[in-house]
């Protein structure tokens, strides 16, 4: 990570020396806000020292992202406060790893989906996560992505009212229910992204979601030769954008899906193929 901050020093040096710089600093603020989305808020904030316009654009960003560093924790406290200082976070990135506490991460999240946040991506490196309550009370909160972390506690007397976007990327649950549980508590969701690894320990990935528009799948990594009943039982009759790429799964099924218009199938069966007393088993354990 120093070698990292070191080079990231040595970039903003370059671009203070810089002839080109000008050429930068006479892009629109639009364009520029949009470079410094994708960057890390700490480098964000490294840009207010290249001149005297990027001092103050800096301020207008929206969009912050935070990687963690193992060797200094106590960096999300300093963010934490960083991110309270702002008065409007309208997307919210997290990559965390296990030193960082939980329930700073709950006050932060709750804090700013609390104003007005629209998008919130939390990567926490295999552990743990439950929904803050936040999620539940306010319904600004469109895009929601999580990545390699294990939900535990999904109620099923609350919902996630405003999320319309939902990503899914090497996710692992307590059980096969809990995919349809957490699916069924997001009444108006559109757009799902699906990605499944050797992390993930679903068999039957349930999709059951009458308002879905858009599916895309990843099932590329996994055991190579999974027991029994492995894959998707999808059921989306809006579905108008559909993409899958499967190479792990041995049971795939579909409902009827009228208002298809796009599609992309890639499925490769090389798994052994299930009995129809597995099929009957698993499907009866979904009712």
């Amino acid at each position: 990570m120093r070698n990292q901050d070191r080079r990231r020093g040595i970039m903003t040096n370059q671009i203070r020396r810089s002839p080109r710089r000008g050429r930068l600093s006479e892009f629109p603020d639009e364009l520029l806000l949009k470079i410094l989305s994708f960057l890390p808020s700490k480098d964000v904030v490294a840009t207010s020292a290249i001149s005297k316009r990027w001092k103050s654009l800096w301020k207008e960003v929206k969009k912050f992202r935070y990687d963690a560093t193992p060797s200094y924790p106590h960096t999300f406290q300093m963010f934490a406060l960083f991110i309270r200082s702002r008065s409007n976070v309208e997307s919210l990135q997290l990559k965390l790893n296990p030193n960082n506490s939980r329930q700073d991460i709950k006050d932060l999240v709750n804090y700013v989906v609390a104003r007005s946040l629209r998008e919130l991506r939390i990567e926490m490196l295999y552990k743990s996560f439950e929904f803050p309550q936040s999620l539940y009370l306010y319904p600004q909160l469109e895009t929601l992505i999580l990545e390699k972390l294990s939900l535990v506690d999904i109620p099923s007397n609350v919902s996630l009212i405003g999320v319309k976007k939902l990503h899914l990327l090497s996710v692992r649950f307590s059980s096969d229910e809990s995919v349809t549980k957490l699916l069924s508590i997001c009444p108006l969701l559109e757009d799902l992204v699906v990605r499944r690894s050797t992390y993930t320990n679903v068999m039957v990935f349930t999709i059951d979601v009458p308002t879905l528009k858009c599916l895309s799948i990843d099932n590329m990594s996994g055991k190579s030769r999974p027991e029994g009943v492995h894959g998707f039982v999808i059921n989306a009759p809006s579905l108008r954008c559909f993409s899958i790429k499967d190479t792990f799964s041995n049971y795939v099924r579909f409902g009827y899906m009228p208002e298809l218009v796009k599609a992309s199938v890639n499925i490769v069966c090389d798994q052994p193929i299930p009995t129809e007393r597995e099929k009957v088993q698993s499907t009866s354990s979904k009712m």
